[in-house]
């Protein structure tokens, strides 16, 4: 990783959190993502850029549980699936963390998709702040994880939860 890599804190009134990002990379345009997304991109030399989303859910009062972000990890760790053949996914390491001391469950796992070139490595950490479940997925060309997969945790683990700012 280089390690002249400079962070910069962005607060995100969207999705009520503050998260650590590279100076470096380039925030996604909101016309390309739903309301309650938000995405950073470095534009790196290759067909995939290295991209980081992260998506805010409200959950109902009716549905609200402690294992709420557990659903979403085991949702988003389905999602490639749907498209792939057994041998085509592969899960690196599944591990419970906190993200600003909420439980939160990271996974790691590489897949090939059919219309890709080079297999994509995805960590995606899910934690629960309250009535707000949160994803954020990562993903890279998995010849770059070694890379990447550092700056990954560095956002992560950045990450402060305002769920005092009104929210939609």
């Amino acid at each position: 990783m280089n390690n002249s890599l400079i962070f910069e804190r962005h607060f995100s009134e969207k999705l009520n959190i503050s998260l650590e990002i590279p100076q470096t990379w380039q925030k996604i345009a909101n016309h390309h993502l739903d309301e309650h997304t938000e995405g950073y991109f470095y534009p790196a030399q290759s067909a995939h850029n290295p991209q980081i989303f992260i998506k805010k859910i409200v959950i109902p009062e009716t549905e609200q549980h402690e294992q709420n972000f557990i659903e979403l990890s085991d949702e988003l760790l389905q999602l490639p699936l749907q498209k792939l053949q057994p041998e085509q996914f592969e899960i690196i390491s599944q591990t419970q963390t906190k993200i600003d001391n909420y439980s939160a469950r990271l996974d790691i796992f590489v897949f090939q998709p059919p219309d890709v070139e080079l297999p994509i490595t995805q960590y995606q950490v899910c934690w629960q702040c309250h009535h707000l479940v949160y994803g954020l997925v990562a993903m890279v060309e998995s010849t770059a994880e070694l890379e990447y997969l550092p700056i990954f945790a560095t956002v992560a683990g950045s990450i402060n939860c305002h769920p005092d700012v009104s929210s939609k």
